[in-house]
């Protein structure tokens, strides 16, 4: 989706899931300052894009962290498997070192 399209041009889309995975998403979010919404979308664009999506019969409950970053090393991808163990205010502390 473009930035340039307008809000008229979006369809609301009601959508239920476990609490589990709301809080989850909503923790990545925080994390990626951005709006719920906006992380669902964002994670839905990024499965689409894949190659071999529309080929895709199954849902994936939760992605491996290399999903999302191919391009990491295994020394980042330790990294991350242990920062997303955190808990978010110790995310968004370390975060905050870094800013």
């Amino acid at each position: 989706m473009t930035n340039t399209k307008k809000m008229a041009d979006i369809a609301p889309f009601g959508l239920r899931m476990q609490t589990e995975i709301k809080a989850k998403l909503e923790r990545e979010a925080k994390i990626n300052g951005r709006s719920l919404n906006a992380e669902i979308v964002s994670r839905l664009q990024i499965s689409l894009d894949k190659p071999g999506a529309a080929q895709s019969r199954h849902v994936v409950a939760e992605p491996s962290a290399n999903s999302y970053l191919p391009e990491i090393n295994d020394i980042e991808r330790q990294l991350l498997m242990i920062f997303r163990r955190m808990p978010v205010e110790k995310q968004l502390a370390l975060l905050s070192l870094f800013n």
